[in-house]
């Protein structure tokens, strides 16, 4: 497992960081595949806070990515769940 880190700048505030959690992802480099495998699909696991920065780690099968907001907007496009 590797644990990527990206962005910097624009933060989540805590409330808004604590609201994805469970939320599914999937990168955007990945979210017009209409046939997207289980293991192309993550999920915000947790929310931390380093150095006054709230950020959102996100698990998927192979690799846990932890990002700040900006960076999430850029990589990142939630899946909405029926």
């Amino acid at each position: 497992m590797n644990i990527d880190i990206f962005g910097f700048g624009d933060q989540f505030t805590p409330q808004d960081a604590f609201e994805l959690l469970n939320s599914h992802v999937v990168k955007k480099e990945d979210e017009n595949n209409k046939n997207l495998p289980i293991e192309k699909i993550g999920f915000v696991a947790g929310v931390i806070t380093l150095n006054d920065e709230v950020e959102v780690m996100i698990k998927f099968p192979q690799q846990l990515i932890q990002l700040t907001k900006t960076g999430f907007a850029k990589q990142m496009t939630l899946l909405e769940m029926p």
